[in-house]
Order: structure tokens, then C-alpha cells, then sequence
């Protein structure tokens, strides 16, 4: 599922987004050059959707990979829904392992929670992305990067450091979390046993996200970090208000964003939420406190560009700045907008 929304204006060093106009994005705001501490890491996701978008593929890894980031984040839809064979699996690892630093996948509703959209049975592929994508705790790219997994049964959740920063990496898809809703598209296209499976993936993964969440920022205290940065796939409706979830079919994503307001207001420092889905390059503060209605100030979020643009978000971490996160989008190839 992707909800396409209008451009959001960034907030923090760096402002720039994409206009519904289809004009070229502003100048980024002149910075003063990182402290010592900092680094970069790249963002990318929701991308190839279409032969053109592959075949601007070496580009954007040749990119990044002249770029020297630290690492390399991948924020899930390897390929358009539906397109779930097993090659698709493959190409993708291959894809992943050129570039020149190590690169940590998180998975995308198009390759697993929409794969009924191929004819093929969304649980049973997440088996398959989670034996094929995460046979080991190496990220990919090279060198590989070491990661705590939540194993056994949730592999494709991550948490690594860098610096004094703890990153936390969480299986959260669009199309609701995969939460199904009695007369959706998505569940009349299963079977009844189907459905009844669905609903308990997403229950046992909702908890397990929010326990890894949890675990996460308990690290992030534990080891005296100066921010805590969250990468997943979906834009879990920032914008929606409570009232109007359940019929904006965004409800599953209710108890995790729960857990981000109660985890980030109790952290207190600099927290990152990086995601796709929603297809536009976005960097603001999205995340409301539903008790009081206020935003939640050290919050920030930063999300890639997507299908029918490719391109890549530059983020850098600087923990001794005041802003502590800067976002510099890096246009590829594709429409503007």
C-alpha cells in the first residue's frame, strides 16, 4: 500500500522536498561542516518497480558507493507488488552485496505482505525472504557488518552501533502491517486459513517489534548513546489522527507508535525514524504525542525517495550539533514530484 500524499517541508540544518508541482527540489540551506563524531550513511528503497528503474540501478549503487558512507540502508519494496518469484530474492542479494560498504535490509510489503497480489501466500514468502535474505547476522555489501538479530523467528530485525549511535532495524511493511481488514482487497484475495494466518503473523510480529524497540533504546541508555536512529519500511500515518485510523485502514500501526512516544519522550535525546512507502523525500517532525497532542520534539524523520523516482537520502549524524541530523536528498533518475 502506498499513501501518496503532498510534500511535507522539512525541518532541521538541511531543507528540501520534492514539490507536487514537479519543480525541481530548493538549494539545500548552507551548513557548517560536521564535528568530530560524525557520519554518513545512505538511505534508499522502494525501488525497481519497472525495467527504466533497474536499469538506473548502477547508477545509484555507483553513487553511493563514491559517496564512502559508513553504511548503507535499505528501507524495503525490492520489486513492485507481487513480484515475488525466487529470482527476485536473488537478484536483489546480488544487487546488495556491490556495494562498497555494508548494507542492512529491512524487508517492504511488495515482498511478502503483497505478494497475493502474484498469486502467492504472503506468509509463506516472508519464510522464504527470512531463509534467502538473513541466513546469517552479516548484513550485506562488503565489508559485511555484524548485527544483533532478533532470532530465532524474527532474523530480519537488526540492531548494530555506530559511534555512539544505536540503530535499530524492525520488519514494519506498508498495506496496515499486513493487519487485514473484512471486505479489503487484500483479504478477499485469500482464503479464510489464509486471512486467520495473516492476523496472527501480525500480532506476533507487532509484539515482537515494539519488545525490540524496547530492547533497543534499553541498549542505547545502557551504553550512553547520544541518539537512537529506527529504520523500517512503512509511513505508519503519522498524519492520521486517532479517531480516523480504523477507516483509514493505518490501525496496525497504532501499538507501535505507541511504543515510539513512550520510548523516545522516556529517552529524551535525539531519535531518527527512517522509512519509505509513501514514495517522497520527507524530513520533518511527524510524530504526536496523543495524550497531550503535541509533537514530539526530539523526533525526527527523514524518508527516501521511491518508484517512479530513484535516488537516495545522504545522512549525516553529527552528536555533538544541536540539530544532530542532517538530510541531503540525491536525485537519481525518474520524474520529479
Amino acid at each position: 500500500m502506498k499513501r501518496i500524499r503532498g510534500a511535507l517541508v522539512g525541518a532541521g540544518l538541511v531543507l528540501a522536498a520534492c514539490s507536487s508541482s514537479g519543480t525541481s527540489p530548493p538549494p539545500t540551506t548552507t551548513t557548517l561542516p560536521p564535528g568530530p563524531g560524525a557520519f554518513t550513511f545512505a538511505v534508499w528503497g522502494d525501488t525497481p518497480y519497472s525495467q527504466a528503474e533497474t536499469a538506473t540501478l548502477p547508477r545509484l549503487v555507483g553513487e553511493i558507493n563514491a559517496a564512502r558512507p559508513a553504511f548503507v540502508v535499505h528501507v524495503g519494496d525490492i520489486a513492485g507488488g507481487g513480484a515475488c518469484d525466487d529470482a527476485v530474492y536473488a537478484t536483489t542479494a546480488a544487487t546488495f552485496n556491490t556495494f562498497t560498504a555494508p548494507l542492512v535490509y529491512v524487508p517492504g510489503d511488495n515482498e511478502w505482505t503483497d505478494c497475493h497480489r502474484g498469486g502467492f501466500d504472503p506468509v509463506e514468502r516472508l519464510g522464504h525472504l527470512r531463509r534467502t535474505m538473513y541466513p546469517s547476522s552479516a548484513s550485506f555489501g562488503s565489508p559485511p557488518l555484524e548485527l544483533i538479530q532478533q532470532r530465532p523467528d524474527f532474523p530480519e530485525n537488526s540492531r548494530w552501533t555506530h559511534g555512539s549511535v544505536v540503530f535499530v532495524g524492525l520488519n514494519v511493511p506498508g498495506s496496515n502491517n499486513n493487519r487485514l481488514r473484512v471486505g479489503s482487497e487484500a483479504a478477499a484475495a485469500r482464503t479464510p486459513a489464509e486471512v486467520a494466518a495473516a492476523e496472527a503473523e501480525s500480532t506476533a510480529r507487532d509484539e515482537a517489534n515494539r519488545a525490540w524497540l524496547r530492547q533497543g533504546f534499553e541498549a542505547a541508555v545502557g551504553a550512553g548513546a547520544t541518539g537512537v536512529v529506527v529504520v523500517m519500511q512503512a509511513d505508519p500515518a503519522f498524519d492520521v489522527p486517532p479517531a480516523d485510523r480504523v477507516a483509514r485502514n493505518v490501525d496496525g500501526y497504532d501499538g507501535l507508535l505507541a511504543a515510539f512516544v513512550e520510548e523516545a519522550k522516556a529517552f529524551a535525546k535525539p531519535v531518527v525514524i527512517v522509512h519509505g512507502d509513501s514514495h517522497q523525500y520527507r524530513f520533518d517532525r511527524p510524530l504526536v504525542d496523543p495524550a497531550t497532542a503535541q509533537i514530539v520534539a526530539n523526533v525526527q524523520r527523514v524518508e527516501t525517495y521511491g518508484s517512479p523516482v530513484t535516488g537516495w537520502v545522504r545522512v549525516t549524524v553529527d552528536p555533538t550539533s544541536a540539530a544532530f541530523v542532517r538530510a541531503e536528498p540525491e536525485f537519481v533518475g525518474g520524474p520529479r514530484g
